[in-house]
């Protein structure tokens, strides 16, 4: 997935949650807001970008895990595809980083 892809699943996310009224969604918002906006410009290598990506991920995965998060039908959609093109970034960007080595 290229980066404009997930600047285009982030910002769908997004949007579907600003209707939310919550603190909780409000920090899921801030974050994507700060991921999206250095995605755009640039400012991380890829690893960092990956990281920050999987920071989103693990605050709507706790949410939800606690059943304060419930996600409509399209906002499912969005998010299953966000999650699992995250994990395939975050397991490629790990096995990089193994086959570097370290003196």
């Amino acid at each position: 997935m290229n980066t404009q892809e997930y600047i285009s699943l982030l910002e769908a996310f997004r949007l579907s949650l600003t209707a939310e009224n919550d603190p909780e969604v409000n920090k899921i918002v801030d974050q994507i807001n700060e991921t999206v906006a250095n995605l755009k410009t640039g400012k991380y290598h890829a690893v960092a970008l990956t990281s920050q990506l999987f920071d989103v991920v693990s605050l709507v995965e706790n949410l939800m895990a606690f059943n304060d998060l419930k996600l409509n039908t399209f906002q499912s959609k969005v998010w299953n595809k966000l999650r699992n093109a995250t994990y395939q970034r975050y397991t490629k960007d790990g096995n990089l980083l193994n086959l570097i080595p370290f003196s």
